[in-house]
């Protein structure tokens, strides 16, 4: 039953990001056409800004999560119920601090950014974009980590791919017929409204939680444990908006944005073939496996190295031709940027590559030994982007991202060596060693061999998949000589469900 729930949930997670990529494509190009680059990088910065709340909470979500999967394996039904109660209680009052927040964002931003619009415009703007997160923060999170921590992904999933669906229909109502752009933020806002109604039904039905349990005050102070983890990927989500925001101007942002837009949504696909992976891991390292641990950790590496891989090479290539046609006839700013495009794409695949080792940390409660490298990620990562927007722009700031991704990639490798027993490095660094030169040899057999020629839908469609039908045969080719072992334990692990 349990590998069964494992498929559904990838399948249903994987169903989602394809979902959420047409909802973002049709959006973002009917709101780049209907209120041009500066109202779109207006809504990206705001929203950006409004993110920063984030850090209050600090790394209590994976606090709560890492301390869940005991209690869930045992049905410690009191324990699951002090642990929820505690975070349900903490973000409320998240939620009441990020209405003053909100608040103040409204005051303050329209005063220290040039937006091109009057002071009340921006305010009611930043109100309406806040009401999602507040939502969360006030009734959701905690039942999504529930339900995600007990293997339960498959619905969240569900309702989030309803509740997308209803969006790309809002927002195309509202852009024909009230074209205007505080009113869709708020029609799509409102559709969130909903989830907390339906998850709240489920557990109700599915679990025996007291939602008035005594509350464990620990696992608040042990946030702090986690702070640092949650500034580092703050940073690395919302720093280079936040930058550009201040050191550029909003036209720069809708640039950023459509490119990060396309990398963020493989980055999210990423995320969502090893969700159903993520769990299992922590599930045996609760149960002390080692063996059993060893074989999944080479199993998970060996999935994100192929996943990565071929989708972020694949990515490096067509990005840039993609926004070209994406873009084709917006004219109020330049958004021909190839060599932002790779190193853009270089940045984040840098950052999945440390997803085994980051998860491993997470649910082994390491929080504590990756304090310090996490500040020293996001540092490297705000210095080096700061002092190269000047001379190199776009290109600065990926290069910065890059930066902080490499240092956090070699920081985890090698925490999972004290992890787990009789872990190498190596293991790591050969299999990256190999799959980037079966990376740039692909590169370079796509770019010289098949190169575009004109750039249009259907040239991008031509050449997305016979680069496609080459990565591919490079990846199974390289795989099939050097990692025997994983494929046959991922077709026995296939097979099994």
């Amino acid at each position: 039953m349990k590998k069964r729930v494992n498929l559904l949930n990838i399948s249903l997670s994987l169903l989602l990001q394809i979902v959420s990529a047409i909802s973002g494509l049709i959006s973002q190009r009917l709101i780049l056409y209907a209120f041009g680059a500066n109202v779109n990088g207006l809504v990206s910065s705001i929203s950006e800004f409004l993110n920063y709340i984030t850090l209050i909470e600090g790394g209590i979500r994976d606090v709560i999560s890492a301390n869940l999967y005991k209690p869930l394996v045992e049905k410690d039904w009191d324990k699951t119920s002090s642990i929820l109660a505690t975070s349900n209680a903490f973000y409320r009052k998240i939620g009441l601090v990020f209405i003053c927040y909100t608040v103040m964002v409204g005051v303050v931003y329209p005063n220290i950014v040039e937006t091109g619009f009057d002071f009340l415009y921006v305010f009611v703007l930043t109100c309406v974009l806040s009401i999602g997160l507040l939502l969360q923060y006030m009734f959701s999170v905690t039942m999504t980590i529930l339900l995600s921590t007990d293997m339960k992904i498959y619905i969240v999933s569900f309702l989030s791919i309803i509740s997308t669906i209803g969006n790309i229909g809002l927002v195309v109502l509202v852009v024909k017929f009230f074209p205007d752009i505080i009113l869709l933020k708020a029609a799509s806002a409102a559709l969130l409204a909903l989830q907390p109604l339906v998850f709240g039904y489920y557990i109700k039905r599915h679990y025996n939680i007291d939602w008035r349990a005594p509350k464990d005050n620990s696992l608040i102070k042990q946030r702090w444990n986690g702070f640092a983890i949650n500034f580092a990927f703050f940073i690395h989500t919302s720093i280079d908006v936040t930058i550009l925001t201040l050191m550029n101007d909003l036209k720069m942002v809708s640039v950023y944005i459509v490119y990060y837009f396309a990398v963020d949504k493989i980055s999210v696909l990423i995320h969502s073939i090893t969700w159903g992976i993520e769990p299992t891991i922590g599930q045996t390292y609760a149960r002390n496996d080692i063996d059993d641990l060893h074989e999944k950790m080479n199993l998970y590496e060996f999935i994100i190295f192929c996943s990565i891989g071929i989708l972020f090479t694949l990515m490096a290539l067509l990005i840039t031709p993609f926004v070209s046609i994406y873009t084709d006839g917006i004219t109020d700013t330049n958004y021909y940027q190839p060599i932002f495009g790779m190193v853009l794409v270089l940045a984040e695949a840098l950052y999945l590559l440390s997803l085994p080792h980051f998860t491993l940390a997470n649910v082994a409660n390491k929080f504590k030994k990756m304090t310090v490298p996490a500040y020293m990620e996001a540092v490297i990562n705000i210095a080096v982007s700061v002092a190269l927007i000047r001379p190199f722009g776009l290109v600065g700031i990926a290069i910065g991202t890059a930066s902080g991704a490499l240092c956090r990639m070699i920081f985890h490798v090698s925490l999972t060596e004290k992890i787990i027993p009789n872990r190498r490095q190596s293991i790591f660094y050969r299999k990256l060693l190999i799959f980037m030169i079966v990376t740039v040899a692909g590169m370079l057999i796509c770019r010289i061999a098949i190169p575009f020629e004109t750039v249009t839908i259907t040239e991008w469609i031509v050449h997305a998949i016979v680069y496609g039908i080459i990565i591919v045969i490079l990846y199974f080719s390289t795989s099939m000589i050097f990692f025997k072992r994983e494929i046959r334990h991922l077709v026995n692990y296939i097979r099994r469900r």
